[in-house]
């Protein structure tokens, strides 16, 4: 697979997936085999306003930043949104923020001491509380926490104008993803179910409880697709 082999990915004309492949790492969290790699996952609303919902691991700067590159040239990014503090989503918080310098950071108030502790970002956050809501112009992004799944900080954004859910590790998997992966055009689901089935039940399912009150609050939501 190539260095760039996922730029230039859009889902729509607004989201854009900007996350990048790992084939280097042999073990999840030091753990759990990789034999067919794993993505960090990262994703670009492109609206009057840009927000960049989670980032990746470090060792993935530059192709992660050509991926944005590709996508919105030399915009700014206007807001970060944080939606898990583990290092795969939130490595690359601090670079952000230096390529960005007026980017404002979007996350909750357990999220945000975690920040200070693993980034020392302590300016420019903005804490937002469950339900509220942050417009892009068109279009607007909604928050809701999940603690537990399968952290206390855990949050999930909801994009109502796209019916898209950017879910983080609740419906995470092992296996990284080839170019332009979108599972209602393929039979992609069943090459991922197994590599599904060992992530869920080696990282979440043992938070049963709140993974459960969690799809008890979204269910409300007519989600049509899961980022």
């Amino acid at each position: 697979m190539t260095l760039n082999e996922n730029r230039g990915m859009r889902l729509s004309e607004r989201i854009r997936y900007v996350g990048v492949n790992d084939h280097q790492t042999e073990l999840f969290e030091r753990q759990w085999p990789l034999p067919y790699g794993v993505s960090y996952n990262s994703y670009l609303v492109v609206d009057e306003k840009v927000a960049l919902i989670d980032t990746a691991a470090a060792q993935f700067a530059d192709e992660f930043f050509a991926n944005i590159k590709s996508e919105i040239g030399d915009r700014p990014i206007d807001y970060l949104v944080v939606n898990h503090m583990e290092p795969d989503h939130s490595a690359l918080q601090a670079a952000v923020r230096k390529e960005y310098p007026a980017c404002v950071i979007v996350t909750n108030a357990k999220a945000a001491p975690m920040i200070e502790g693993y980034q020392g970002i302590t300016d420019n956050i903005k804490i937002i509380k469950e339900g509220e809501s942050l417009s892009l112009g068109e279009v607007s992004l909604q928050f809701f926490m999940v603690p537990m799944v399968h952290w206390p900080e855990t949050m999930v954004t909801w994009c109502p104008d796209e019916n898209t859910l950017f879910s983080g590790d609740a419906f995470g998997s092992f296996k990284a993803v080839p170019v332009g992966v979108i599972d209602s055009k393929s039979d992609i689901f069943a090459d991922y179910q197994d590599e599904m089935t060992r992530y869920y039940a080696s990282i979440v399912g043992k938070y049963g409880s709140p993974v459960q009150a969690a799809l008890k609050k979204l269910n409300g939501l007519e989600i049509k697709r899961l980022c």
